[in-house]
């Protein structure tokens, strides 16, 4: 049996929920993947039941202010460039785990260490991503950037997602559809999941750990839904930030307002849901997402102080502008059985 060994990520769920769905796919193909996480181990265990997780740190994260939302550009600098100082001596504790896996291919999303490993074992490597931190991180010094492309450039190929950065620098890009999870329950299996017996609409706020509270207007046929984010108590809602198949109340949903995302809003556009979305300026990758949803129709961007100045009617959101994403994580799958087939 073949074998990849996919390093996730430790920074966002995005990053968690677009390789389950790849994973979940290779799994199909009778290939073992050996999974590399460390901050969605309980996801990964819940989601992949049969694969086998090795905890470990693969990357280091923007780090967020306390009004939990925006990047910390002095915190995150300081530990970027500590991380990628260390990214030589890293790859090497690396290379004993991978030997022992003898992996056919090394996958990452989008850690620059696995690249260095894959070099070191002689076997492929191909990064998956929507952006890489060498572009996110571009405040760093020219030497730890430097660092830092040298290690992306052993990657075999980058297979670039939409919605995010040019990733420019890697040697060789093939770029394709969004990846995504999908649900499998019909509308009437979600309502059924979500107790929507006493009520018409659903609307969901997902703002990924933000300090800002949620106190916005509603109609009494709209149930609010949220996800690590916080709403006034009078609004009854009910919060499901532990679900592991967020991707359900997501398709449960008639309008997601969330933070501007990868995961989430892929998950908008693959099972055509409405949503709005904030950013932080001084976030490149969430401004390069911005920008492409522009690009695409879909100016539905939303400062966070406007959210509470909503009314969730039906007028409202029956208005909504659905736009629908194909999902195309059978031919990313295909171009890394490609790799290994052989």
């Amino acid at each position: 049996m073949k074998k990849i060994l996919y390093y996730v990520s430790d920074h966002g769920k995005g990053h968690a929920t677009r390789s389950i769905a790849i994973i979940q796919e290779m799994l199909k193909h009778n290939i073992e993947v050996i999974v590399r996480n460390t901050n969605a181990l309980e996801f990964f265990n819940q989601s992949l039941p049969n694969t086998k997780i090795i905890p470990g740190k693969t990357d280091v994260g923007s780090t967020i202010k306390k009004d939990g939302f925006s990047i910390d550009k002095n915190k995150t600098k300081e530990n970027q460039i500590k991380w990628i100082q260390d990214l030589e001596k890293n790859s090497i504790a690396e290379k004993h785990i991978a030997e022992e896996i003898k992996p056919d291919l090394i996958v990452s999303d989008i850690s620059a260490i696995p690249f260095l490993v894959a070099k070191q074992i002689s076997v492929h490597s191909v990064a998956i991503s929507n952006f890489s931190w060498y572009d996110v991180l571009n405040f760093l010094p020219s030497n730890e950037l430097a660092e830092l492309k040298s290690a992306y450039n052993e990657a075999d190929l980058a297979i670039k997602l939409p919605l995010g950065t040019s990733m420019n620098h890697f040697k060789k890009k093939l770029k394709t559809g969004l990846v995504s999870r999908t649900t499998n329950l019909s509308k009437q299996e979600l309502r059924r999941t979500f107790q929507m017996d006493n009520y018409k609409y659903s609307v969901l706020f997902a703002l990924s750990g933000s300090n800002f509270t949620v106190s916005c207007k509603k109609t009494k046929d709209v149930k609010i839904f949220s996800m690590n984010t916080k709403i006034q108590g009078s609004l009854r809602s009910s919060d499901y930030t532990n679900l592991i198949n967020g991707h359900d109340l997501v398709s449960n949903s008639d309008l997601v307002i969330c933070k501007c995302g990868y995961g989430i809003i892929s998950e908008c556009l693959t099972n055509g849901i409405p949503f709005y979305y904030v950013i932080d300026n001084e976030h490149l990758e969430q401004k390069s997402i911005s920008k492409e949803l522009e690009n695409m129709g879909l100016s539905n961007r939303i400062m966070l102080n406007d959210i509470n100045n909503i009314t969730l009617s039906p007028e409202k959101l029956e208005s909504l502008q659905i736009f629908h994403e194909p999902n195309d994580v059978n031919s990313v799958v295909e171009h890394l059985y490609q790799f290994i087939k052989n």
